[in-house]
């Protein structure tokens, strides 16, 4: 390996990267703070595909993997979400959703509010927002 290569390498490494958490504010005139949502990582949101996706068996067994996207999308938007905080047990019994956090978030909302957030967290987790902006206006309308 010439020193050139080793030299390009080492910028990759985990200990030379920046380890900064990429946020974006979304304002609401109806609340009096932002929320707040950050980026996520590629390895979050598969364990979050994982989660939506449903396997099953037909008749002559095969199995075959289904992803419900619009569950994706709102554990994307709960997990990206840091302010508020849609898991604390005060705000959830505000709004009369005691343990799930993805009912907190949509009663609060409305839906082009809902939207908006999820544009955000697509937007701040680097995807390219103007290619899916309207596929993923479509899923959360859905």
């Amino acid at each position: 390996m010439t020193e050139n290569e080793q030299v390009g390498i080492d910028a990759f490494l985990a200990e030379n990267v920046a380890a900064t958490k990429e946020t974006k504010e979304v304002k609401f005139p109806r609340f009096k703070q932002p929320f707040v949502v950050e980026a996520v990582g590629a390895d979050v949101a598969e364990d979050l595909k994982k989660q939506a996706t449903r396997r099953t068996k037909n008749k002559a067994g095969v199995i075959t993997a289904q992803t419900d996207q619009d569950l994706y999308v709102d554990l994307l938007v709960v997990n990206a979400l840091v302010s508020p905080d849609v898991n604390n047990a005060k705000l959830q019994k505000s709004w009369g959703t005691p343990g799930n956090p993805v009912a907190t978030i949509k009663k609060m909302l409305k839906i082009g509010e809902y939207t908006d957030l999820a544009l955000a967290v697509q937007e701040v987790s680097g995807f390219d927002a103007d290619e899916d902006v309207d596929d993923l206006r479509e899923q959360v309308k859905n």
